[in-house]
């Protein structure tokens, strides 16, 4: 089951849901002030791999990604 954040519109407190898939965008209270005016907000995460050092990682991170598999070692070829 994938977590969800969401941030309320009223207290603008964000907060967390474990929730099945399906379930992602119905009916939503935020655990705070018990609004309802919540919004979805957009989820990152962060992901190393053997061979990058953290400065390298974060790096990318920084410049919106874009690995190319020669770069980053992927495994795929063109």
């Amino acid at each position: 089951m994938p977590m969800y954040e969401y941030g309320c519109l009223d207290c603008a407190r964000q907060f967390e849901r474990l929730l099945p898939m399906n379930a992602a965008d119905q009916h939503i209270v935020c655990p705070f002030c018990q609004s309802t005016h919540v919004q979805r907000r957009l989820s990152l995460f962060a992901a190393h791999s053997r061979g990058e050092t953290p400065a390298s990682v974060a790096t990318a991170a920084s410049s919106g990604g874009g690995c190319s598999c020669s770069s980053c070692g992927c495994g795929s070829r063109s």
